[in-house]
């Protein structure tokens, strides 16, 4: 799994592999179960994500979308109110296009998107460092969000198939996998970013406004060292639609490191996930540290608010980070 970690990391972060099965969930509407794997390919002006749920009632749905500069319109192929029966596990999960099968838990699965479309995908993913679960956190997870959730970082390979020009690619990328109960509109406001620089490098946080508190999960793997997010400082650039542009993140962890992340954006896709939120999901080339990779940035906003701020002039309000590589 990558390089190995120091004593006693690995073991900080430990949780039960059979958390990487699927759980039996409360037979209510916002119970929900969910594995989302990452892509971003910002040598081809590319990026997609695999992204697949079961509710408490037993329905799921996938979605498989690619977005960025390489492909004008977004592909976005979706299915929802899919039966599953509830022995169907993730060892072999397939809702439309999508399948899955996780392999050891918590150190690799394979992603399937069939063909019939513009796009299709092979994908597989190997753990670079055991996966960090929000309920770790001496707060633990918090319930609106899901009963707990895994975050990872790992190597991916695989041909993504586009418009019949297949594109192979080795790089880094990212997955998460949550379950319990998901109240989207509980949240306000999130910044949730993964970012790679090798398999020694990773960064990892989820800052949110909710019930008047700021809410901060997340790790850094550097060093050989794994530690825990004890603070971020976020500033970033967007447009008159807020739509983010630019990151520069400054990661605090509980080794007393510093660790900074620079993003600039490529690839944009808006992702409404219900009526009331929109997520804008930020496909980014970046640095940790100075040092080159890969990693993406979403921001979760309410809807409405987003199309407030859309009618107003806020030109004004728009900074320019200093110290952000400025575009030619």
């Amino acid at each position: 799994m990558g390089k190995e970690l120091q004593a006693g990391d690995g073991a900080r972060f430990s949780i039960d592999p059979l958390h990487d099965s699927r759980h039996v969930l409360k037979a209510d509407p916002l119970a929900r179960e969910s594995l989302v794997f990452m892509l971003q390919l910002p040598e081809h002006d590319l990026a997609a994500f695999v992204y697949t749920w079961v509710s408490g009632l037993g329905k799921a749905g996938s979605a498989f979308v690619v977005y960025g500069p390489a492909i004008g319109e977004v592909i976005a192929d979706f299915c929802d109110g899919v039966y599953v029966p509830v022995d169907a596990g993730f060892n072999d999960w397939t809702v439309g296009k999508v399948r899955v099968r996780h392999g050891r838990p918590f150190e690799d699965a394979v992603v399937e998107v069939g063909a019939g479309g513009r796009a299709s995908l092979e994908y597989a993913f190997e753990a670079v460092h055991p996966a960090y679960s929000y309920g770790s956190h001496a707060d633990g997870c918090p319930g609106w969000v899901a009963d707990d959730r895994i975050e990872q970082s790992g190597r991916v390979r695989g041909v993504l198939t586009l418009d019949g020009r297949r594109i192979p690619f080795d790089t880094m990328g990212h997955r998460d996998h949550s379950w319990g109960t998901r109240d989207w509109f509980f949240s306000q406001h999130w910044k949730w970013l993964e970012a790679q620089a090798g398999p020694d490098l990773v960064v990892h946080f989820w800052e949110v406004e909710a019930a008047g508190r700021t809410v901060l999960r997340g790790y850094v793997l550097r060093d050989g060292r794994m530690a825990e997010v004890t603070g971020v400082d976020v500033k970033f650039e967007h447009d008159a639609q807020l739509t983010h542009t630019a990151v520069i993140a400054n990661v605090q962890d509980d080794l007393g490191r510093t660790t900074q992340v620079v993003g600039k954006t490529y690839a944009m896709y808006p992702f409404v996930v219900s009526p009331e939120m929109t997520l804008n999901e930020a496909s980014m080339s970046v640095t940790i540290e100075g040092r080159a990779g890969v990693g993406h940035v979403e921001m979760a906003w309410p809807t409405a608010y987003l199309a407030h701020v859309a009618s107003r002039d806020i030109s004004s309000g728009s900074a320019v980070i200093r110290g952000l590589p400025r575009s030619n």
